[in-house]
Formats: structure tokens, sequence, C-alpha cells
């Protein structure tokens, strides 16, 4: 193996291998020993960390690895992070969790590893075999973690709804893939983007890219391909849910830009409206929906909906109506992604944060229930007035006010579509985050203006740290953005800096046949 491929695999090889430690402790243990199986994860995990922020501190360029298949670049650095800073978070406030619910921990602190070593791969696939081969690794540890609580047939039902939708959705992915192999000839994205810019008109094309499309859109919770999400948020564990709806959420985004702006920079016009009607319809729904709930959870979740609209209006803006292509946007998705791991893990740890323990129906015993709905947050001001103060900073964050990093997220975002001169579509954008501040709003006004309902919520200073955590970082990057939105700027500039492939005669429908030199 060559340095660039140990640059490549060696964050993924960290979690990897932290996940075996912690699997293979937990069995010679028997789980006595909850605080060594913490420890090892988090090492692991923060291995990963430090590496990738050396890489982007180090501007270490772009690190091509074995033949191609993966790369080590801005954006696997940038968004890499990003998910190993979620996976030490929710490591953190799991130790009280998983206990609670009776989860064996190294079963779900293995899981979890996998999980996100599955999205680190992603984030760095460079052709269609070791990009899917990333999504199964993650989906089948997502299934595993929204169904691991025993005796809770919700749970066991969100996870079998989650294997259902997600086996749909990885057959789209796959056959998406054959699609555009079939008619390049190639399965690496630069590869299929050299061929494409040859100017190549096959009709399977467009059926290609569709259904690449709808498979991230399942994965990424986009309408009208989000009816799983609501139920299997609701239904997981929430340390679960915060996972799902950041490192999911992140990876997948990252995959989507790597494929638009490597494979798909040459025939925008495939996938740029499509994207556009899918953020405008995901925007609508997501809020609209989110603003029925009394369920602070289940509006959490269609909330989760209505920000993927939001980062879909900077991808599908990168073309403007005239034609001309711009990455922009691509950057604002990047920042905006990224961004919105801390405002929603913190929203989903302080649910956690105000739980208590509920009585079983027909047995002597109780169960753990998180603060789910409304009149759980009733009162809360009067008794911990610091995490009322920190959950008003992450909702507000949510509905872009200042100085939040949602604020300046979603200020870049519709920045990007005006210059691309998508005027109706940055409109709506405003239009829905006013309406998001409506729900967000609401739980602040039960939160500091109605009288306690419960009073027995037992709190750990685990779960109320990561949500202070969340809160600064919150606060931090949107007063000092700059240094992540050069991050995101430089990550989309390396991808659509010129690639050092030969050119290839255009490839006919019959025979696709492409000779191409490989990246050096």
């Amino acid at each position: 193996m060559t340095t660039a491929d140990w640059t490549a695999i060696l964050p993924a090889l960290c979690l990897i291998t932290a996940a075996i430690a912690v699997v293979g402790a937990d069995l010679w243990l028997k789980g006595r020993q909850i605080m060594l199986l913490a420890i090892i994860s988090a090492i692991g995990a923060s291995g990963a960390l430090g590496l990738l922020i050396a890489h982007l501190r180090l501007d270490d360029g772009v690190h091509v690895a074995f033949g191609g298949a993966l790369v080590m670049d801005h954006l696997a650095a940038l968004l890499g992070v990003g998910v190993t800073v979620a996976t030490l978070l929710v490591l953190f406030m799991s130790t009280t969790d998983v206990r609670r619910r009776h989860i064996g921990f190294g079963e779900y602190f293995g899981t979890l590893l996998l999980g996100a070593a599955g999205m680190l791969l992603l984030l760095g696939s460079n052709d269609f075999i070791t990009m899917f081969v990333s999504v199964e690794i993650l989906s089948i540890s997502m299934y595993v973690l929204t169904g691991v609580t025993r005796r809770n047939p919700r749970s066991n039902e969100a996870a079998v709804k989650y294997l259902v939708s997600g086996a749909f959705a990885s057959a789209f992915l796959l056959m998406g893939m054959a699609y555009l192999y079939g008619v390049t000839g190639s399965i690496r994205l630069d590869q299929i983007g050299a061929a494409l810019s040859t100017g190549t008109t096959s009709p399977m094309l467009i059926v290609g890219f569709g259904l690449l499309l709808v498979g991230f859109a399942f994965k990424i919770g986009a309408a009208p391909f989000h009816m799983w999400l609501p139920d299997v948020y609701e239904g997981a564990p929430t340390s679960t849910t915060a996972f799902m709806a950041v490192a999911v959420k992140a990876a997948a985004f990252g995959a989507l830009v790597r494929i638009l702006m490597v494979a798909g920079v040459g025939r925008s016009d495939l996938w740029a409206w499509p994207l556009w009607g899918m953020a405008a319809g995901t925007m609508v729904i997501g809020n609209l929906m989110a603003a029925q709930q009394t369920s602070v959870k289940r509006m959490l979740a269609f909330s989760s909906i209505a920000h993927t609209g939001y980062g879909l209006v900077a991808l599908s803006t990168m073309r403007a109506p005239y034609g001309s292509f711009a990455s922009e946007g691509a950057s604002a998705a990047l920042f905006y992604v990224f961004a919105y791991t801390f405002m929603t893990l913190g929203a989903f740890a302080f649910l956690i944060y105000l739980g208590h323990e509920v009585p079983v129906a027909g047995r002597l015993e109780t169960e753990w229930q998180d603060a789910e709905h409304l009149d759980d947050f009733a009162g809360i001001a009067r008794r911990r007035p610091w995490a009322a103060l920190a959950m008003t900073i992450l909702l507000i964050s949510l509905g872009g006010f200042p100085p939040t990093v949602g604020f300046v997220g979603k200020f870049w975002l519709f920045k990007s579509a005006v210059d691309q001169g998508h005027y109706a579509l940055a409109i709506l954008g405003v239009i829905t985050s006013l309406v998001s501040l409506f729900y967000y709003l609401r739980v602040v006004v039960v939160m500091f203006m109605k009288d306690p309902i419960h009073t027995d919520e037992k709190t750990h200073w685990t779960i109320g740290a990561v949500v202070a955590f969340a809160t600064v970082a919150t606060l931090a990057i949107g007063i000092w953005p700059d240094a992540f939105l050069d991050a995101a700027r430089k990550a989309t500039d390396e991808l659509s800096a010129p690639k050092a492939v030969a050119t290839a005669p255009a490839p006919t429908d019959a025979a696709p046949q492409v000779a191409l030199t490989p990246l050096p």
C-alpha cells in the first residue's frame, strides 16, 4: 500500500479497529466495564477525527488511493470531521442512554463505529462499487441501531420500516449506477465525467441519473421519498435518531455533491431541474407537516426533512436557468450540512436530557421515556434555566436567526440561489423558513411561559455536556464561520479543478467503451 492509500483509509480503519476491539472486550468482560468500552470507542473516533483535522490544517491536497477507488480531499475531510464529532458526542451521551434502555454496550458502540466508518468511506468514494459497499455498511448499521432496544415494539417497527425502504433505495441506487456504467463503460466518477464531456446523448443517461437521484433522495429523506423518515426517527432510540439525522445526512450529501460535480458536471441539465423540484417540495412538505405536530421528536423529524430541502436548494441552483454552472451552491450546501450537525444533534440530546421513567402497563416495572411531547417541556425554564436557554439557541438556529450558524448557513444557501438567478426558489426558502419559526418558537413559549406538568425528569451531566457543547458550537461557528466556509470552498474547488484524464472518443450506445488514463 502506498502513502496515499494509507492516508485515505486510515480514518475509517481507526473506527473499524475500535469497533472490533470494543465488541471483543465486551464479550471478554461480559459488559462489566462500561467505561472501558466507552474509552476504547472514544479513542478510535478521536484518532479518526485527529487525522481528518490534520488533513484540513496541512492543506494536504488530494490523495488518490487504490487505483482511484477512494480519495482523501477537503470534501471527505470536512464532512468526515462532522461525522466523527457526531460519533463522539453520541458515544458520550450513550453511556447513560444505553444503560437506561438496557441495551448491550458492546453491540451498540461497535455498530455505531462501523456505521461511522461506512460514512467516511462513502465520503471518499470515487467509484460506484466502493460507494455502494459503503452505503450498505452504513445502512445495515443504522437498521440494527434503530431496532436495538429490547422489548420495544415501536423501535422494532421502525427498524422494519427502515429496512424495507432502505432496500428499495439501494435497488434504485444500484440500477442507476448500472445504467451509467452501460453508457460510459466506467464505474470511476472522473472517467464518467470525462466520457459525458464528449457529448454522448444516450437516453439511458436520463434513466441513470434519475435512479441515482431517487436512491439518494431516500437516504437523505427528500420529498417525495421521505415517507419512512418520521416513523423511523420517532421509533428509534433518540441517540440513534440524532446520529441518523446528522451523520447519515452529511455522508449522503457529500457523496451526492461528488457525483454531481465530478461525474455529472458536464450534463447538469440531467439533474438540476429534478433537484429544483425536489428542493421546493421538500421544503414545503417538511415545514407544513412539522407545524402540525404535538410530538417534539416527530416535529424535529419533519424539520429534518425541511432542512434537507434547504440543502437541495443550493445543489439544484448550481446550474443557472440560462445554462451556466457555478460551484458556490455546492460550497454553501457543504457548509450547511456541516453546521446542521451541531444544532440538530444538540436538540435531540435535549430530549434525552429531560427524559423520565414511566410505568409499563401490565408489569410492575418502569421504562425510560425521552421528553417527546410539548407537555414534557412545560416550565423547564424555571427549574433548569441554562438548559432552556441552550434549547432556545438551538431552535432559533434551526429557524435561521442570527448570530447562530443556522443564519449563516441559510444566508449562503439563498445567496447562491439568487446569484444564479433562481429567485423563485430563494423566495420559497425564505417563506418556509418563516413558517418554521412557528413550530420552533412554540417550544420556546412552552418552556418559558407554561406551568410545569412533569417534575420527575432524571437528568445526567454527560447528556447535559453534549447539549452545552452543541450550543456553544452553534454560536461559535455562527460568529466565526470563515474557516469553515473556506474549507467548503476548497472542497468544491478541488472537485471542479481539471483532472489529469486523457480525452476519449465519444462512446456509442451499442458498445460503450471508454479508454481513459487513471489519475496519477
